[in-house]
């Protein structure tokens, strides 16, 4: 086990905006932890906990944020209108949040050198304009979303009226859980 303390919470946003570009892992735990986000189990929704676990609340807590005006650092953002969720989204999410968990990194690189806007279009998502936020170290929703709202880029890519749909996920152990949200809108 490699001590990750140090660096606890970190987060970390990326926004693209380009025209439509053509274009995982599985979370293993390392600690000896009860697992977040294996693939698997069953119920509706994608059958993976990593994110029909966290779909509901992340959706809400998104949809609460953007429905109030807000400053992200020194830029003021009207409220924006709700975003919905898309599970294209959310797969990419998971496989990045798992890649991180996995490999022990923390970038919005994967280990294979892929982008957001690679894993998002490998999910056949077709997008115009996309944005991703990252984390690690919060135990809830409600944790990471309230560092991501205090952090100007993370909060830039909630509030962006430009973003229409959403997917996040959660994979790692539960000591040191990875986040990735990507929001986008479709192209």
């Amino acid at each position: 086990m490699r001590p990750i303390k140090l660096a606890k919470f970190f987060v970390i946003a990326m926004l693209v905006i380009a025209p439509y570009g053509c274009g995982g892992g599985s979370g293993t735990d390392s600690g000896g932890n009860s697992n977040l986000g294996n693939p698997g189990g069953g119920g509706s929704g994608t059958g993976n906990p990593g994110i029909d676990g966290i779909k509901q609340e992340m959706l809400t807590a998104i949809n609460d944020a953007r429905a109030s005006a807000r400053m992200c650092g020194a830029t003021h953002y009207s409220a924006a209108v709700s975003v919905t969720w898309n599970d294209d989204l959310a797969d990419a999410a998971y496989k990045h949040s798992a890649d991180m968990a996995t490999n022990h990194f923390f970038s919005h690189t994967g280990s294979d050198g892929s982008s957001p806007a690679t894993r998002i279009s490998q999910e056949g998502y077709h997008w115009s304009a996309l944005g991703e936020n990252i984390a690690y170290g919060y135990p809830t929703v409600e944790d990471v979303i309230q560092g991501w709202l205090g952090s100007e880029g993370h909060c830039q890519n909630i509030m962006s009226p430009m973003f229409t749909e959403i997917g996040a996920a959660i994979a790692g152990n539960t000591n040191v859980p990875y986040w990735t949200l990507d929001l986008a809108k479709p192209g």
